[in-house]
């Protein structure tokens, strides 16, 4: 999902700059806050014969392993994050749980589906240079060994200076600066866990063929921005069927939020966007992806899934770097 520039939002979020100030006394982990890179690796795994020492020492390795790397190669912006799912959750780190961590919902309507993959990891790498990506994934992975198996690996990339496959500007509304912090990670209500982040992720494969037939004033009315000025079309032409006219969600004054890290992927047989959204709570996400796939009383859905459609769904917990830690014993 996308939505409306920044300029467009109301910058008055008294309760998230609170929110931040707690955030920072608990340092998340390198790639959430993050500015988006060049190149990006997902890797999504289960675990294959519980939570044992091995694995956990393994697990808690991951920021001096991508700090050595960063150090030895001098790319000081290689970033990673280890997520962690609802049913390993207790294994690993005890029978205190995240408020709202839950296992993905999967969502039907018609022909639309949002489907859940089975998934106790998620493993998010970027950095400017691919080479430096593939050396860390393949690091931490060689350390899980044996106790894990692996369920996807995606390679992200950046795509002619930050589009999407479709041609359209991707990640507009996308916070920038110290507001990334204040959208992405959980403070003061929820303090065992302050420094983390809910993380969500989707897979969707694009049915470019049918995409590019559509003439270009078609293509912004499903996007609802213009295509080579990235504008947001004004209300009275953007259709109620238009993405962002979908995922534009505000309550109580205030516009929804999630930071986004997603990049399209692929090759010339199957491409698409690897769809990801940090946030201090799930729901933005899922009230977003409910309008995206589910009819309003109009029968209005995000048409924009008419081109394409999600093939993977998870939910994850990112802890902070010291829960993470914590791990080694």
């Amino acid at each position: 999902p996308a939505a409306r520039p920044a300029a467009a939002r109301q910058d008055a979020r008294p309760a998230a700059a609170l929110r931040a100030n707690s955030r920072l006394m608990s340092a998340p982990q390198s790639a959430i806050c993050a500015e988006s890179s060049n190149f990006a690796i997902f890797l999504t795994a289960r675990l294959t014969d519980g939570a044992g020492p091995s694995l956990r020492r393994s697990l808690a390795m991951l920021p001096s392993l991508t700090a050595d790397l960063a150090a030895g190669y001098r790319e000081p912006a290689l970033v990673s994050a280890l997520s962690v799912g609802a049913e390993a959750w207790p294994a690993l780190f005890g029978r205190r749980t995240p408020a709202l961590l839950a296992p993905f919902e999967a969502l039907a309507d018609g022909p639309r589906r949002a489907p859940t993959t089975a998934a106790d990891l998620f493993l998010h790498i970027h950095s400017p240079r691919h080479d430096i990506n593939f050396l860390l994934a393949r690091e931490v992975m060689a350390g899980f060994g044996s106790h894990v198996t692996l369920v996807e690996e995606v390679h992200g990339f950046r795509h002619l200076g930050g589009r999407d496959l479709g041609g359209f500007v991707d990640g507009t509304e996308n916070p920038k600066g110290t507001e990334r912090a204040a959208v992405a990670l959980v403070g003061d209500e929820d303090p065992d866990f302050a420094g983390g982040s809910y993380v969500s992720l989707q897979r969707y494969v694009h049915n470019l063929a049918k995409w590019t037939t559509l003439p270009v004033p078609e293509q912004e009315a499903v996007i609802g921005r213009t295509k080579e000025t990235d504008q947001e079309l004004a209300d009275e032409v953007k259709p109620p069927t238009a993405h962002i006219a979908r995922v534009v969600i505000e309550e109580s004054g205030q516009e929804l939020e999630i930071l986004r890290h997603s990049m399209p992927y692929g090759d010339t047989a199957e491409c698409g966007l690897y769809f990801v959204a940090y946030g201090a709570s799930p729901l933005p996400f899922r009230k977003m992806l409910d309008r995206m796939v589910k009819r309003d009383a109009a029968g209005h859905y995000d048409h924009l899934l008419d081109f394409t459609r999600p093939v993977t769904g998870a939910s994850f917990f990112t802890p902070s770097l010291a829960l993470l830690r914590s791990l080694a014993g």
